[in-house]
């Protein structure tokens, strides 16, 4: 799709998101980036201070008030604070604060008015369980698996386990520094051929994902995993659901999305756009939303609107893109 083209449709639909509130960076409030958690103080002059430790290190920057841009909507320059700690978002990169949707956003933006980077009022403080929740809403679905010369399995990612076969299986995530490393362990099932049982690296794919078997030998390095697993293609029963649903529902401000390559995040981008009916002109997008039980192509693109979440989600992703 034209690049101008969806770039003024972004901007057209982010114009006319509805139900805004009061826009205001509470003092106390947590903000998450997709990585780590801030605390916001209120200093003088509408300024605010955010502040987070990570990994042993402080981070802190100070958001300086600008002007109200709309009741809805703030702007903020980015400043260093009064301490030599690390400001991940630098000097003079411009934020705005929004309220839509039941959603609040402070978003930060490039110098060619690209979105970079996104923080989302939370009530949770812990960023390592919203880092965990993010990468499970990304995974939960219906699978089938595609191993040469084997049955064909499916397998239910829930929250809390993986069902294959018949036998439930709890999973943990192993995180470093409260970050997703993209490995899981899987616990045995008493009475159970236990064929999941171990450490797993979870790949994801444009089709669903690749499991691949860690091994840890004694005198090798520590992890050692093998590059010959099962490939798990996204099979939801659901004609409503497709393979990137969770674009449409969750803020993709976390570094798990990220994990895709630069084809896949041109379908998943549009897969957005999709599931509004929107009508593609390249061949290759036709082609593969035709495929989709859930993509109704509506009779012109004029009256199509995205959620808040949605702008926000194709603005993040397309600067992705961009950075590959």
């Amino acid at each position: 799709m034209n690049k101008k083209l969806i770039l003024s449709l972004v901007v057209g639909w982010f114009a006319m998101t509805v139900n805004a509130e009061q826009a205001r960076i509470n003092n106390g409030a947590h903000w998450y980036d997709g990585e780590i958690t801030f605390t916001a103080t209120s200093i003088e002059n509408n300024n605010v201070l955010m502040n987070a430790m990570d990994e042993g290190e402080e981070h802190e920057f100070v958001l300086r008030y600008v002007k109200d841009a709309a009741p809805d909507h703030h702007v903020y320059l980015t400043a260093n604070g009064t301490h030599d700690y690390v400001n991940k978002f630098g000097v003079g990169t411009t934020a705005r604060h929004k309220k839509a949707d039941g959603w609040d956003v402070i978003c930060f933006y490039d110098n060619k008015g690209g979105l970079v980077s996104v923080m989302s009022g939370e009530s949770e403080w812990d960023a390592e369980k919203l880092n965990k929740a993010h990468w499970k809403n990304q995974m939960i679905g219906e699978y089938v698996s595609e191993a040469e010369n084997e049955v064909e399995q499916c397998l239910n990612w829930t929250w809390e386990s993986l069902s294959l076969g018949g036998i439930i299986y709890p999973y943990d995530i192993i995180t470093f520094n409260g970050r997703i490393t993209g490995f899981i362990t899987i616990k045995p099932v008493e009475g159970a051929a236990n064929e999941l049982e171990g450490t797993w690296e979870v790949v994801p794919t444009l089709k669903g994902f690749n499991l691949y078997s860690v091994n840890t030998e004694t005198g090798s390095t520590p992890w050692e995993w093998q590059r010959t697993g099962v490939e798990y293609v996204f099979a939801e029963s659901n004609p409503d659901v497709g393979r990137f649903f969770f674009a449409s529902n969750m803020l993709l401000n976390d570094c798990q999305f990220r994990r895709f390559d630069k084809p896949t995040l041109r379908i998943m981008r549009n897969a957005i756009l999709a599931r509004h009916g929107y009508r593609f002109q390249s061949k290759d997008l036709q082609e593969y939303f035709a495929n989709e039980p859930w993509y109704k192509p509506a009779a012109s693109n004029d009256g199509i609107r995205l959620t808040f979440i949605e702008q926000l989600n194709v603005e993040l992703i397309k600067h992705v893109e961009e950075e590959k």
